[in-house]
């Protein structure tokens, strides 16, 4: 029989995850809290901003107030990956091969398995993060539009344009669609080969979740 096992948070949960099968849960104090034969707590960053769930390396990536981004592992073990200083972390997302980006005002960050980062400059803030599910790049979403990066390489990027404020952003499980969600009640997606628009408006309200079907 299931059974629900209740846990009193004293504050504002960010993420919810399961690690080597045990639920973790990460409040905005940087607090990391799992139910581990019992209640059991642990300390990442100092003020929660953002988390992504890095389903391939079993790990909750996290980043905050503090500048600093950490790799969250199965019982609540934290360890600092990178820092930015005193800027707050806004935005992080898990790639392959071990990577991970992070965001603070206009640049983005790629932090590859090796250590080694590369900082990635915009006209406007970032305000999402996502890798591709093939290949080495990734995402941004931004004011009028997206940018792909290919961080491995030295080429330009790719710069996708539709007016107005983009605040998160998705590709497809195979790679060739992306979408990001809108300030207004919109969606807004390219077809990667050619470039070609996918306008999705008219919803109710703001978009703050999607997920993709087969």
């Amino acid at each position: 029989m299931p059974t629900v096992a209740p846990l009193d948070l004293q504050g504002h949960c960010i993420a919810a995850v399961f690690l080597g099968d045990v639920p973790h849960f990460a409040l905005a104090d940087g607090t990391i809290h799992r139910l581990d034969h019992g209640h059991k707590t642990a300390q990442a960053n100092d003020g929660l901003l953002a988390a992504f769930h890095d389903a391939a390396n079993d790990r909750l990536i996290t980043g905050g107030e503090d500048g600093k981004i950490f790799s969250v592992t199965a019982g609540g073990n934290a360890a600092e990956l990178a820092s930015a200083g005193k800027k707050w972390i806004t935005s992080v997302a898990a790639g392959p091969q071990g990577a991970v980006a992070y965001a603070s005002g206009k640049i983005a960050f790629v932090r590859f398995s090796d250590g080694k980062t590369k900082e990635f400059l915009h006209p406007r803030s970032v305000e999402g993060l996502a890798f591709s599910p093939k290949g080495m790049r990734f995402g941004v979403a931004r004011y009028n539009g997206a940018t792909l990066h290919f961080p491995a390489a030295n080429g330009k990027p790719v710069e996708l344009e539709w007016a107005g404020a983009h605040t998160g952003i998705t590709f497809s499980p195979d790679g060739a669609f992306l979408v990001t969600t809108m300030q207004e009640n919109a969606l807004h997606g390219w077809k990667l080969a050619d470039g070609k628009h996918m306008r999705m408006s008219g919803y109710p309200g703001k978009v703050k979740s999607l997920s993709w079907a087969p």
